[in-house]
């Protein structure tokens, strides 16, 4: 008879430690499930922020000359030269960073040459040596005194397309010269054959 009372005992004990086994199994198993999901909404997160960061990355320059690492670099819409140059490593010491404008905001495909001391004191131009000895002003790189020299243009004028240039960028054409405070339509007339961009 005790013997019975022992066995139904043990047999008790066995079921109760086995129920808390499968219980504890079971309670156990389920949140590995939600990890994952979270591991994967956390995935799927970055990968949006990879391809919007992808997309920003819209404007294409090659940046040459006296920089670190020459090169074709990609930029958001709206950057300016000088974030160009540090994306090639910056300037060397012997680069004439000077003569260029490094607030200017780059254009897609445009090329950014940064000349050397020694090119500057040689007569570097800035221009194309394509176009060089056309006559005509540049109103993307010209100097004051350089648009002063346009019929029509002072040096309030001038000063306005310089202003507009450092805060809008790049002429894409000549007519985009009309956008500038103070030059419409007659001004643009006398100017446009004398002009390039």
């Amino acid at each position: 008879m005790n013997n019975r009372k022992i066995i139904k005992i043990l047999l008790a004990v066995l079921c109760f430690v086995a129920a808390g086994i499968l219980f504890t199994y079971l309670t156990k198993k389920p949140p590995a499930e939600p990890a994952q999901g979270a591991l994967s909404t956390e995935t799927e997160t970055l990968s949006e922020e990879e391809s919007t960061s992808e997309t920003a990355a819209n404007v294409c320059v090659h940046v040459c000359g006296s920089v670190i690492h020459p090169g074709v670099y990609y930029l958001e819409e709206g950057a300016r030269i000088h974030e160009a140059v540090e994306l090639a490593g910056g300037m060397t010491e012997h680069a004439a960073g000077d003569v260029i404008n490094l607030a200017e905001v780059v254009c897609d495909g445009e090329k950014i040459y940064i000349p050397s001391k020694e090119e500057l004191a040689e007569g570097f131009s800035i221009e194309d040596p394509q176009n060089a000895d056309d006559g005509l002003v540049n109103i993307n790189t010209a100097s004051l005194d350089e648009l002063k020299k346009l019929p029509g243009i002072g040096d309030i004028k001038a000063e306005a397309i310089i202003a507009y240039r450092e805060e809008t960028g790049r002429f894409n054409s000549i007519e985009d010269i009309m956008n500038v405070s103070g030059i419409k339509d007659s001004s643009y007339e006398q100017i446009k054959d004398y002009i390039k961009v």
